[in-house]
């Protein structure tokens, strides 16, 4: 895998994890639920998203670093 494909994948799990810590509610799950629960997501499933976002942008950190690697290397 090139490194700038490396770097794409990096720059999409960055926004990916960041939208996922900034809008937890943001996105066709919570739509689902919403219209069939008729009900807001808890409190521990708004901290569960939170934390995958962490996840996210842990692993698009690393995809960027291995990226830039390939590219200089």
């Amino acid at each position: 895998m090139s490194g700038f494909v490396l770097i794409l994948f990096a720059v999409v799990f960055l926004i990916r994890g960041l939208l996922r810590i900034r809008k937890p509610t943001w996105g066709s799950l919570y739509r689902i639920w919403r219209i069939k629960y008729e009900s807001e997501p808890s409190s521990d499933y708004i901290q569960y998203i939170k934390s995958s976002g962490l996840l996210w942008i842990v692993f698009g950190s690393v995809f960027l670093v291995l990226g830039i690697l390939l590219m200089i290397l």
